[in-house]
């Protein structure tokens, strides 16, 4: 594998639960990636 820049977040055991079960099949990276995404896309819109 190669060498990534990873870092780690903490989370309760709740939210970890609840992040596996949206995340189906899906690396933890993507989905937080595409989380993102959606969560900023009316913003960039809004900036254009």
């Amino acid at each position: 594998m190669p060498d990534r820049d990873l870092t780690t977040i903490q989370l309760s055991t709740a939210t970890r639960d609840r992040l596996y079960r949206l995340k189906f099949r899906r690396t933890y990276d993507e989905f937080l990636q595409e989380l993102c995404d959606l969560f900023e896309g009316p913003a960039r819109d809004v900036r254009k």
